[in-house]
């Protein structure tokens, strides 16, 4: 079976995402827990995945991840926010093992406060010890490639790879791609993308991706700019998109739409079955 979906919108409970993804039939969701402009930094009712446990039994839904808030940076020197951004992906990581999901997807964040790579780099381990330290559940915690805009911590590969090598919590912890994000960062996934397969079997190792975006990109390559595109309409194009989704070193891995037209359930719905007809 492949694993195929979309970001969904969770508005009025989290059960409401199961309804979106039940309406646009994938067997793949992504979602918001919490606003992500907000810092999420109490834990959530004791109750709050009652009803969502409930739907998800005749939902037909298999895979759930969360996308954690967008405030998260856990490079930065400044404690409170630090501190913040690991209160935020602990009550995400408990909220996503109470539902049964698989992971909380997270950007690492940005080292516009720390001239020091390696020791914002090692920051970031540092939080992730932390978390998973007082976490016991089963869904992991993944790091996202960065599109590379900026001071932004895991544009990449080697960036991902060198927070991994000092986390001490292997098993829970991996990472999760995305197309756009590769594209602007350099990684030619339309003229080469044997090479980028091998980069990432080499760097980060294949089974330790365990989520993929698939969004085509409005900037060009190595543009370091985060702007998604609808599949087959931007510059990475439905053709590469394709051969990407099809190889066999991903075949395992969830795709997940990110693109424009997920802002309208009528959209969507076509921007999905484009991807149903990628992944065949």
């Amino acid at each position: 079976m492949r694993f195929f979906g979309a970001h969904v919108s969770a508005s009025g409970g989290l059960e409401n995402a199961l309804a979106n993804g039940r309406e646009l039939n994938v067997n793949t969701i992504q979602l918001h827990p919490s606003p992500p402009q907000r810092w999420n930094a109490n834990p959530f009712a004791p109750d709050v995945e009652a009803k969502f446990l409930a739907a998800r039994e005749s939902s037909g839904v298999k895979r759930v991840y969360f996308h954690a808030i967008y405030l998260i940076n856990m490079g930065t020197p400044d404690e409170r926010h630090f501190n913040l951004s690991k209160k935020s992906l602990f009550n995400d990581l408990d909220l996503c093992a109470r539902i049964h999901g698989d992971g909380v997807i997270f950007h690492s964040g940005s080292l516009k406060d720390e001239p020091d790579e390696s020791k914002g780099l090692r920051r970031v381990a540092d939080g992730i010890n932390e978390i998973m330290g007082k976490y016991h559940g089963a869904a992991r915690l993944i790091i996202e490639v960065a599109a590379g805009s900026g001071a932004v911590i895991g544009d990449r590969l080697e960036e991902l790879a060198e927070i991994y090598s000092n986390v001490e919590d292997k098993a829970r912890v991996g990472f999760g791609l995305d197309s756009q994000h590769l594209w602007a960062s350099g990684y030619d996934l339309r003229g080469d993308l044997v090479g980028f397969v091998k980069q990432v079997e080499s760097t980060l190792t294949l089974e330790k991706i365990y989520s993929f975006h698939l969004n085509d990109s409005k900037t060009a390559l190595a543009s370091r700019v985060d702007r998604h595109e609808n599949l087959g309409q931007g510059l990475i194009g439905l053709e590469a998109l394709t051969a990407l989704v099809d190889h066999p070193a991903f075949r395992d891995v969830p795709f997940i739409l990110e693109t424009p037209a997920l802002k309208d359930m009528g959209t969507v719905k076509e921007e999905v079955e484009r991807l149903r007809g990628i992944v065949g």
